[in-house]
């Protein structure tokens, strides 16, 4: 849902979320996390969901970046996909390791959508958040073991 702020500025309230790309060791972490905080998980449990769950009503996909997921297609698939099906949606990617590890190969798959990317995690939330169009959130493991780490990921999601 698009909705302007404060000055005119956008700002998107993300109500629910699309496992596009699961890793059990992220979800079982992510969605009791994000069902907390009000907002609703669907997960895609076989590639052919996809179509199905990720529609121009989506508000934001989650991507596992792990080598693994339970549904076995790749993250170039699952971007490619997500991309043909909404590309205005929030791409929120997720891993065990930190951004500053993923980011490199992130930027690379990113490359092939977005002449520019912002790539936001709980270690660089810009204040206020910017009007950048295409944007995307980095949430690492760790980021939903930390009551603080949590809190400031809170806050972005109600702020996105």
């Amino acid at each position: 849902m698009l909705l302007f702020g404060k000055g005119g500025r956008r700002v998107l309230t993300i109500s629910s979320v699309t496992l596009a790309r699961p890793h059990p060791a992220i979800v079982g972490k992510m969605v009791p996390f994000l069902q907390q905080i009000g907002i609703t998980v669907s997960q895609v449990t076989v590639a052919s969901d996809l179509p199905g769950l990720i529609t121009l009503h989506t508000d934001a996909v989650v991507i596992s970046l792990a080598h693994t997921s339970t549904v076995r297609i790749s993250v170039e698939y699952v971007m490619r996909e997500v991309m043909r099906l909404n590309p205005n949606v929030v791409l929120i990617f997720s891993s065990e390791l930190p951004l500053h590890k993923k980011q490199k190969n992130l930027q690379y798959l990113l490359s092939a959508y977005f002449s520019a990317i912002d790539i936001v995690s709980v270690d660089s939330v810009p204040a206020p958040l910017s009007n950048a169009i295409h944007r995307c959130l980095y949430i690492c493991s760790t980021d939903l073991d930390s009551q603080a780490r949590r809190h400031t990921l809170t806050a972005t999601l109600r702020n996105w």
